[in-house]
């Protein structure tokens, strides 16, 4: 909290001597090398745009030593005090050290879509008690896939809804392409020639705890799942963890292939509490949800719509998690009921999303020039 609170905002202050460099536009994460999917569209955008100068800050804090994330959040901080525009996607504290001055806009592309489990400041565990100040703090826009989705990330955030836009999730526009999709699908039968011809079943759970010490639940009734699918001959099981999880589990089945490319080629979405359950919608396939703690994460986390509501069956008792109840997710899967989701927490992704933030971005950065 030193480094966070007293370091890093005296950098911002003597840096900010200098005036803001027009067109100079970071990109910065902390929980990744390079640039992550979420931003991956709208840094392509802005790189390609001559009135724009890009930087980009990517440093996964949680493989490196401190003194490297120290180094880096400096190194960060120097910059954002003279930069027009500041793109991340995950908490990234050194963003919200300081008080930062009025020409600079802060967004925040966040990574998932729809809002179910609670997060930030809505659940234990989240920011750390000895934390001082607001995580969020400093953010000028943040985007959603719905207009459903901005009083849960106001009340997570601490911020005024003013600052939520249902502008779409720009990582989604890739699911709307073609050509993604084709590249997809060679990409994972090339990389598994025995999928060839069967169904592909697709688990993609989230993780329990919290970042600094996550683990799984359930997976050792989804590895005799895998086995039994596998034995049938109609169904090949692939497993994507979620990053944070780093210890190999069902590593049999485990993908190197990005969650965005399976979700083109699975047939079936097997998840829990992830918001993974929002993008695959788009693709309208079935989704089934394997709970085995629903209670005890209700009661410790909570969620922000009832889990009756998500267009998938749900299983939570694991001697229910057989290939009988696989089957019947497919068979007896309604569309319909998946559309009407969309429509309601998912509309602003329409393939779309990325021309309509840049376009509002680059309005507000006129207007904010205009008024300082």
């Amino acid at each position: 909290m030193a480094v966070q609170n007293i370091i890093l905002p005296l950098v911002y202050f003597f840096s900010k001597a200098r005036k803001i460099q027009k067109g100079l536009v970071i990109f910065a994460d902390a929980h990744n090398d390079e640039c992550p999917a979420s931003m991956k569209c709208i840094s392509d955008r802005f790189k390609s745009d001559n009135d724009f100068s890009v930087i980009e800050f990517y440093y996964d804090f949680n493989k490196c030593r401190s003194i490297r994330s120290f180094i880096y959040s400096i190194q960060f901080m120097r910059i954002y005090a003279k930069a027009e525009l500041v793109f991340i996607c995950n908490n990234f504290l050194p963003v919200s050290a300081c008080t930062k001055r009025k020409g600079t806009l802060v967004i925040q592309l966040w990574h998932a879509c729809g809002a179910f489990k609670k997060f930030g400041y809505d659940t234990a565990g989240d920011i750390p008690k000895y934390y001082k100040g607001n995580v969020y703090k400093n953010y000028d826009l943040v985007t959603v896939s719905s207009d459903e989705c901005v009083k849960h990330f106001a009340s997570a955030m601490r911020l005024d809804e003013s600052v939520f836009k249902e502008l779409g999730v720009s990582r989604t526009d890739i699911y709307f392409d073609e050509n993604f999709i084709g590249k997809s699908k060679e990409r994972f039968y090339n990389k598994n020639p025995n999928a060839k011809g069967k169904k592909v079943a697709l688990w993609a759970p989230t993780f329990r705890g919290n970042p600094s010490e996550p683990y799984l639940e359930g997976n050792n009734a989804v590895e005799k799942l895998a086995d039994e699918l596998s034995k049938s001959g109609e169904w090949y099981f692939v497993t994507k963890l979620h990053p944070h999880i780093k210890k190999p589990v069902a590593a049999s089945t485990e993908s190197d292939i990005p969650t965005e490319m399976l979700f083109a080629v699975a047939d079936l979405l097997i998840t829990d509490y992830s918001s993974v359950i929002y993008e695959y919608a788009l693709f309208k396939k079935p989704i089934l949800i394997f709970a085995p703690d629903l209670e005890k994460y209700k009661a410790q986390r909570g969620f922000y719509i009832e889990i009756n509501n998500l267009p998938a069956d749900i299983i939570t008792d694991a001697e229910c998690l057989t290939k009988e109840n696989i089957d019947k997710a497919v068979s007896q899967f309604d569309e319909s009921k998946v559309q009407s989701f969309i429509e309601r927490y998912m509309y602003a992704c329409d393939g779309n999303s990325t021309d309509r933030i840049v376009e509002y971005v680059k309005e507000t950065k006129m207007k904010v020039k205009e008024d300082i």
